[in-house]
């Protein structure tokens, strides 16, 4: 019997993956093949190859932006009705009713098994069926599949498969250094890292909320925004930022979307993540996943999908003197500091390694082709 085949619909699979949904499909689609299943993604004219057995439907000119526009949804759209012929479909993206739609209309004109990985939450669950279109329907988290449940979905049809985070390099004291140095941090003290939205959630404002209590605590420590601009409201957000932390001078540094940040994590002490409000990132961030890998830990919020990530350190509310008073004790209690990397680890290699995602989604597809 020859291998099932699978095409990915989502954003173009190219570099750079900062975007935790391009980085799942990538992580499945290269460990399937060990599966006995053969899988497609949508890429660009010039996407580099993804390893062997995975083809790239080059659909695209260009990677396009944070959402895409109408000229890449029109060209996905007919590659489904009009392209090679797949086995199963299955669908990787924040569902809105726009793409949503389109969707079954492909599924109208092709019948086609489809499974839908929701990557992120829906603003609203209110109306959630018009949303959900796939045979059968994958969450990220536990939170969201209640939710979809508790909003109507059929529980049956709903799964969770964990988000992946790719094993990670050994990195050099030199690697780390040069991290540093490329974030404008010139010493070697402590290094409190954002990686978030500077617009999207109140995690930005609450971490420079923090960073006096931190840096009156920690005199050698610096705080570093690594946020990733995602609309047009996020150069006006950090210009306020930038001001009211200003007296701070070099121990603050924005150095907004890195090439890579998987060192910067790396070299930092602590995560602090005190986001309220995920929408447009996978329920469990890749940025959190890869500093749980890397052993540095997290400082989040309680509540919602963060709560599953298992091995972060959990603020009731988003309280600044708080999130301060948390990061400056993982700095300073080596054995707090050791248990939580070590939970960390523990956790993504138990929950979150592509294998494991890509041989549960290789079930779900032999499932639904044998119905």
């Amino acid at each position: 019997m020859s291998a099932p085949s699978v095409l990915f619909v989502s954003k173009p699979i190219v570099p750079p993956f900062h975007d935790g949904a391009k980085c799942l499909v990538r992580d499945v689609a290269t460990r399937l093949p060990a599966c006995g299943v053969a899988p497609t993604v949508l890429g660009t004219h010039d996407a580099p190859p993804l390893g062997a057995g995975v083809t790239i439907d080059r659909v695209h000119p260009r990677a396009g932006g944070f959402a895409p526009g109408l000229a890449e949804n029109a060209r996905v759209f007919a590659r489904l009705t009009r392209g090679a012929r797949a086995d199963v479909w299955h669908f990787v993206f924040a569902p809105n009713p726009l793409s949503s739609g389109a969707a079954r209309a492909a599924r109208l004109l092709r019948p086609t098994p489809t499974v839908q990985t929701v990557a992120s939450a829906p603003r609203s669950f209110e109306r959630v069926g018009r949303l959900l279109f796939g045979d059968r329907v994958v969450t990220t988290s536990a939170w969201t599949r209640e939710r979809l449940v508790g909003a109507g979905a059929d529980a049956a049809r709903v799964s969770v498969v964990a988000p992946t985070v790719a094993p990670l390099p050994a990195f050099s004291q030199g690697d780390l250094d040069r991290a540093r140095r490329d974030a404008g941090v010139e010493h070697h003290g402590p290094l409190v890292l954002y990686p978030g939205d500077v617009e999207m959630s109140c995690g930005a404002r609450v971490v420079a909320g923090a960073v006096p209590r931190i840096l009156a605590a920690l005199p050698d420590a610096v705080v570093v925004f690594a946020c990733r601009k995602k609309t047009p409201r996020a150069h006006e957000a950090e210009q306020a930022l930038r001001a009211a932390l200003a007296p701070h001078g070099e121990r603050v540094r924005f150095v907004g979307e890195v090439r890579d940040l998987v060192p910067l994590i790396a070299a930092s002490s602590v995560v602090a993540f005190p986001v309220d409000d995920l929408y447009g990132k996978v329920d469990l961030p890749i940025a959190l996943l890869e500093a749980m890998a890397l052993g540095v830990p997290l400082v989040t919020l309680a509540g919602g999908p963060l709560g599953e990530l298992g091995a972060s350190v959990e603020l009731a509310t988003p309280d600044a003197d708080r999130l301060a008073d948390a990061c400056v004790s993982l700095v300073r209690d080596r054995d707090r500091h050791a248990e939580l990397a070590a939970r960390g680890r523990e956790a993504v290699a138990r929950r979150h390694r592509p294998e494991v995602a890509a041989a549960a989604y290789a079930e779900l597809y032999r499932a639904l082709l044998a119905r």
